[in-house]
């Protein structure tokens, strides 16, 4: 079998608060870095019994993050920092495509969006990023690009 790569390129992210005016930011061309992140942890403690056989304790998923890096850009007008500041504590509504519509999946849900800790300013004459990590409010839904795999085609090939 040979060696299948992928690349970012190409590809967007979109915000969208749909509790007022709707409103779209698309943070595609000032993003570096983005990428859907996964925590677990034990539920539980480990079981041992009389013959020495032990169970592990079981797992859990502890949630889904949106974590990335921005390209700062607070002196343009319509600044994607400008739109995280307003957008502060507030659950909207995301987009992201990894590359190329046609074949890749597209994901999407809910994050809440808390502003990066380093949102103004850095280092002088250099070119400044911010790290955010926003929490999913559910699991995120993939959505598959052109021939992609689904669970719901595995479960109708079955």
């Amino acid at each position: 079998m040979a060696i299948n790569e992928s690349r970012l390129q190409n590809g967007t992210l979109t915000l969208t608060d749909k509790a007022t005016t709707p409103t779209t930011s698309d943070l595609s061309c000032q993003i570096t870095n983005v990428r859907i992140t996964s925590a677990y942890s034990d539920d539980g403690d480990s079981v041992t019994v009389l013959c020495g056989d032990t169970k592990p304790p079981p797992r859990k998923l502890d949630g889904h993050k949106l974590e990335g890096t921005i390209v700062q850009d607070f002196d343009n007008a319509q600044s994607v920092v400008a739109w995280l500041w307003a957008h502060d504590l507030q659950v909207v509504d995301y987009l992201y495509t990894p590359n190329d519509v046609t074949t890749c999946p597209e994901i999407s849900g809910s994050v809440m969006i808390e502003i990066p800790a380093e949102t103004y300013g850095g280092d002088v004459n250099k070119r400044i990023t911010s790290d955010f990590t926003w929490n999913m409010q559910e699991k995120p839904t993939f959505t598959p690009g052109a021939g992609g795999y689904s669970a719901e085609r595995e479960t109708a090939a079955a």
